[in-house]
């Protein structure tokens, strides 16, 4: 048993105690009388979610959300770019199956207006029309550095994987992106589309051990554990003790919001 008031700690043996996890962050904090560092987050704009992850996002990561056709991608991304714009940072949503007005038509029910947000520049919401992966990609990461972009969203990374020259290259040029967001200090969110009644996460079994985390949408099942038809969990989140539940949610007038 460590015996609190005989240590006295330098920075090296805190270090140790932390990585071991010996004592909590709170005793540490009595011993050293410092307070001990913790990661900013990225808030994911979804009401309860925050919670369940740590506070939010890593800084620099890449979340997939992955889910079936009508669980909820789209507006659960639209509502983390919506979040930048209310914090102060730019966001970027690169869309290559709906076009840009389809997408700010889609959200404006609930209340988020993309297109005065486009016309200040704070956000740019953007079609890139499905062609080469390597230019798509060139064409993202043009996109981000012209914007500032602090918050991106890829959708889909599924439809981007499937312009891919060779199968072989999928794994190559995504991880290439993953990583060029990376270096931009871009905490971005890329969206994988699931067939429908299959137990996968992805449509070529690569994508989620490129991303640092996966968050999954389900519609329709496990209704039983919270009497509602829409739920998620949290599948993947490196550096995180995230919560392993799954969790209900609903699409209300305001978005995606956890209930209870």
């Amino acid at each position: 048993m460590v015996n609190e008031s005989n240590i006295k700690l330098d920075k090296e043996k805190r270090d140790l105690l932390i990585v071991k996890k010996f004592i909590s962050d709170e005793d540490i904090e009595k011993v050293t009388e410092e307070p001990v560092q913790r990661i900013d987050r990225v808030s994911s704009g979804v009401p309860g979610l925050d919670k369940i992850i740590g506070g939010g996002f890593i800084p620099n990561s890449v979340v997939m959300v992955s889910g079936e056709a009508g669980t909820g991608k789209t507006i659960f991304c639209t509502q983390y770019i919506w979040n930048a714009l209310c914090v102060g940072e730019n966001g970027l949503y690169v869309t290559l199956q709906q076009t840009a007005d389809e997408i700010k038509k889609d959200v404006a029910i609930f209340g988020r207006d993309f297109k005065r947000a486009e016309d200040l520049g704070q956000c740019r919401i953007l079609y890139a029309e499905p062609q080469d992966m390597k230019k798509i990609i060139a064409i993202v990461l043009k996109n981000v550095r012209d914007l500032k972009a602090k918050r991106v969203v890829v959708d889909s990374i599924t439809m981007l994987a499937e312009y891919a020259e060779r199968k072989r290259d999928i794994r190559f040029s995504l991880s290439r992106l993953i990583q060029e967001l990376k270096k931009m200090e871009v905490t971005a969110l890329v969206t994988s589309e699931v067939e429908e009644g299959k137990d996968t996460l992805s449509k070529f079994g690569v994508e989620e051990y490129l991303v640092d985390g996966v968050i999954v949408l389900k519609c329709g099942v496990d209704v039983g554990l919270g009497g509602k038809p829409r739920s998620l969990y949290v599948k993947k989140m490196r550096r995180t003790n995230h919560d392993l539940n799954i969790h209900p949610f609903e699409i209300s007038e305001r978005g995606i919001k956890l209930i209870g």
